[in-house]
């Protein structure tokens, strides 16, 4: 039964005047602030749940990716740069954060298929060791394994080359030459995926295994791109071959593994054993941060079941996995360097490959965040806009506008600041999905002004110094926020509607030299904050570390605190956004971050979780867009003891005094 309001005042009227009386307020005017709900209380200060970290890494085709993985409760959370090879490489690429999410997506095959239909453990096994006996013949067998140089896979083929019928080919697009586009894009793809780089392994090409499949009895399939998707030989020759065909697949079937016989579910590399090259002449060694956690095989191990005829442990896994057996072998003190994660100067270097490709052969165009397509389905890396184009969602080919006449029957995009045109791969997405902080503007004209001053702070004076000559756009530090921060995925709807929930974004800028500028942009923590002078139950307050500390038991979702944002740094949670990809994915979050639900504001809080935790321990903070920066353009520091350098306010509003200063 609805009562009448003899007043005539609602619910909504009474906040809105709410609002109306704090909006003619002074605009930066720091209220008493009395807590009823202390921010104290949330899990950013209280720190629940110790965390574990373990040095695993990740393999490409241009050399290993060594990181940190974050686990909480027995599950890696996020993925963070080693400390330990920061010197080699630091920071961590934006593709390589993203790809924890496929170790808990539902696109990973839950059972091996045989004709596109489900095949059990105990046939597969029955197929194995039928396998085993053809190897042991000498029938003709061949291999395609990734690129890359990895200590065990090696140690493994010198075990099968015993067997004469055996052949080995390696594929991956990351190591072959690529298209050239324009210096921009090229230099931001080589900083992200790293330069086109070739190892010496011995194996065959994809173009020798296709010409050498119609001889071939057997072919397992271990390599992670999807080879027949694209290369039409290979396709056709899969098609008509009559060997058996096997497909380890780590995601849902693609054009390979639906041109195979057999697919078998393969484990993800936080689920593994292994030690790769990087591109430096590094081990990177790799370990099971947890069990897996579907039915899976590893490389490794399908092969040493090929060597030894032990059943595949798809139904149950052995206490020792084979794998580490082999990964001791070959590096007899990787027991011991584990903990580092790295064997320094004992690897094999790889060999770089031209730009351009030789006349006749296949070049391939490479995205920053998808590489040659095996990231397109993530959902973060979809959620991440491209900083060159400003779009989200889909990924773009990159073709100057000279390219071939045929290219012009597709829609084509324009970057503002740059001379070329760009051609997506597919259908672009449509307007809507441009977002007005996307756009690029020009650059706004330098004004010198005067940093804040803090001598003689009790506390911690926390400030984000950002140096926009170093950056590229490569949005490292976009995910590494999203991770750390429980920030979900709002699905392809809501994205439409600008409803995105990122905490930290890449604004673009162009000088008058036609030379685009990449500005990190977030909540500025301002120490004359216009949001918590509207704010009217208190959600939005000021902490005695300078922080503008959100309290979200309290926020009410009036959205006046982001009317009153000049810097446009806040967003709001439309739906139960997080429960959703919870249910989604099963990815666990932070839990020293709070998940907020439905109908809360949300913005950058520096990571205030781990200025906590470094209280604690005694350590120096690192927010996480400064750790997996690779190119040093975040900087937390304490004004108490830096004194902030002479900033360009180019990007301040006027009298909010900001803390992140830009150079």
């Amino acid at each position: 039964m609805q009562h009448s309001n003899r007043q005539g005042i609602t619910r909504r009227s009474f906040l809105k005047g709410l609002g109306a009386l704090a909006l003619t307020a002074l605009p930066a005017c720091r209220r008493a602030q009395q807590y009823a709900i202390e921010p104290e209380g949330c899990p950013e200060w209280q720190l629940p749940g110790e965390a574990t970290c373990f040095a695993t890494s990740m393999p490409w085709a241009g050399g290993a990716l060594p990181m940190l993985a974050v686990c909480h409760d027995g599950l890696p959370t996020m993925l963070c740069p080693n400390p330990h090879y920061a010197h080699v490489r630091p920071g961590l690429p934006a593709f390589a954060q993203a790809a924890l999410l496929d170790l808990y997506t539902p696109a990973r095959p839950a059972e091996a298929t045989f004709n596109g239909r489900a095949y059990p453990a105990q046939g597969l096994d029955g197929a194995f060791r039928a396998w085993r006996t053809a190897l042991k013949e000498g029938r003709r067998i061949g291999f395609l394994f990734p690129c890359g140089y990895s200590a065990v896979r090696q140690l493994q083929v010198a075990e099968l080359r015993h067997y004469g019928g055996a052949s080995f080919y390696a594929y991956d697009p990351v190591a072959e030459p690529r298209v050239h586009t324009f210096d921009e894009l090229d230099a931001l793809t080589d900083d992200a995926l790293g330069p086109a780089v070739r190892f010496d392994t011995g194996f065959g090409t994809l173009a020798e295994l296709t010409a050498a499949l119609p001889d071939l009895e057997i072919l397992f399939i271990f390599t992670p791109a999807d080879a027949a998707g694209l290369s039409p030989a290979f396709a056709e020759a899969l098609r008509t071959t009559q060997a058996e065909t096997v497909r380890f697949s780590p995601l849902a079937p693609d054009t390979t593994a639906g041109l195979c016989r057999y697919v078998v579910p393969q484990t993800h590399f936080l689920e593994e054993w292994g030690a790769d090259a990087d591109a430096a002449g590094n081990w990177c060694l790799r370990q099971p941060v947890t069990h897996p956690l579907r039915p899976a095989v590893a490389e490794a191990e399908a092969l040493h079941c090929l060597l030894s005829g032990e059943p595949l442990p798809l139904l149950a896994r052995p206490e020792v996995s084979p794998a580490r057996a082999y990964l001791l072998r070959a590096l007899p003190r990787a027991e011991q360097q584990l903990r580092q994660g790295i064997a320094p100067a004992a690897a094999p270097r790889p060999c770089p490959l031209d730009r351009q490709a030789p006349a006749g052969s296949t070049a391939y165009y490479l995205h920053p965040f998808f590489a040659d397509g095996r990231f397109a389905h993530n959902p973060w890396l979809r959620e991440t806009w491209f900083p060159l184009t400003g779009y989200v969602g889909t990924a773009e080919a990159f073709v100057p506008a000279e390219a071939p006449a045929a290219t012009t029957a597709y829609p084509t995009c324009a970057i503002p600041g740059l001379a070329h045109t760009c051609l997506p791969l597919g259908m672009p997405p449509p307007p809507a999905t441009k977002h007005p902080h996307r756009t690029a503007r020009p650059l706004p004209p330098h004004r010198t002004g005067t940093p804040p001053q803090h001598s003689g702070a009790d506390t911690p004076q926390w400030a984000l110094i950002i140096d926009t000559s170093r950056c590229n756009g490569c949005s490292a530090c976009t995910l590494a926020c999203r991770a750390e921060n429980n920030i979900p995925t709002v699905g392809a709807a809501d994205l439409a509607y600008h409803r995105d929930l990122q905490w930290l974004r890449i604004e673009r800028y162009f000088t008058d030299d036609k030379r685009l500028h990449y500005v990190p942009t977030a909540c500025r923590q301002c120490e004359n904050a216009p949001c918590e002078a509207v704010c009217p139950v208190h959600a939005t307050v000021h902490t005695d570390e300078g922080l503008n500390a959100m309290v979200y038991p309290r926020c009410w979702g009036t959205r006046y605190c982001a009317a009153a944002c000049p810097y446009e740094a806040r967003t709001f949670n439309y739906r139960d956004y997080a429960r959703a990809m919870q249910a989604h994915t099963h990815h666990p979050s932070n839990p020293r971050v709070s998940v907020r639900g439905r109908g809360v504001m949300e913005k950058c809080t520096y990571c205030v979780q781990r200025l906590n935790a470094a209280r604690r321990d005694g350590t120096t903070p690192q927010t996480a867009c400064q750790q997996a920066c690779p190119h040093g353009a975040i900087r937390l520091v304490d004004l108490r003891h830096e004194p902030p350098p002479q900033v360009l306010t180019t990007f301040d509003a006027p009298a909010t005094t900001p803390r992140t200063l830009y150079l």
